[in-house]
């Protein structure tokens, strides 16, 4: 009988272990291609694949995370403002389903302080009365989670940088912040191989952009 226990034990952990084995496998090599992909219908793809993990993996909030950012870059690259909202439309549901998962993680709240801009750029004379309120109370929630968080200071240097000057904008304001990024990415560490950890190269661009 005891023997049987035994081998019932580590024929559970043996299973774990590979799901484990299987889950990181199948999120590494996604969020290498997410960040090698080129266009829309390759952001397409690999999105889809982040929400099969998402279907399997119903606990882990990344899967969710990595599909909606896919759906965000989207937005930068489709011309067609319809198309942007659906495809913005997706990236908000797949972050709902992750903040409903882990409603309390700073990336989280900063990829929603990311999407309200997209949102934005659609219809800014329209939309910047109404998201800029939000996103602001998005990345304040992500410092507050997280104050060394350095993508919501790239992000909010690069919204600054982009600002007409007479609203407190441009690249005199922007330098500081981008500073701050540059300062922050240096000694951030992701809490997994699998947490988000983009954004160092595109602030340290632009901090030299603005610095020469």
């Amino acid at each position: 009988m005891k023997k049987s226990i035994f081998t019932l034990v580590l024929v559970l952990l043996f299973s774990v272990g590979y799901a484990n084995d299987a889950y990181q496998k199948a999120m590494s090599q996604s969020i290498e291609k997410l960040f090698q992909v080129k266009n829309i219908p390759e952001y397409v793809e690999v999105a889809n694949q982040f929400e099969r993990i998402s279907q399997i993996e119903k606990a882990e909030w990344l899967p969710l995370y990595y599909a909606s950012f896919a759906y965000i870059m989207i937005s930068f690259q489709e011309t067609e403002n319809t198309k942007k909202d659906q495809y913005l439309d997706q990236a908000q549901k797949y972050l709902d389903q992750a903040m409903a998962i882990e409603p309390n993680e700073s990336e989280l709240y900063m990829l929603q302080g990311f999407l309200y801009p997209s949102r934005i750029n659609i219809d800014p004379m329209a939309r910047g009365m109404i998201y800029m309120g939000k996103m602001n109370e998005s990345l304040d929630k992500a410092l507050a989670l997280n104050p060394n968080n350095p993508r919501v200071y790239y992000l909010r240097a690069t919204i600054t940088y982009h600002m007409p000057e007479a609203y407190g904008g441009g690249a005199a304001k922007a330098l500081p912040l981008f500073q701050t990024a540059a300062e922050k990415f240096q000694i951030f560490k992701p809490k997994t191989e699998l947490s988000p950890n983009w954004g160092k190269e595109m602030n340290d661009a632009e901090l030299k952009k603005i610095q020469e």
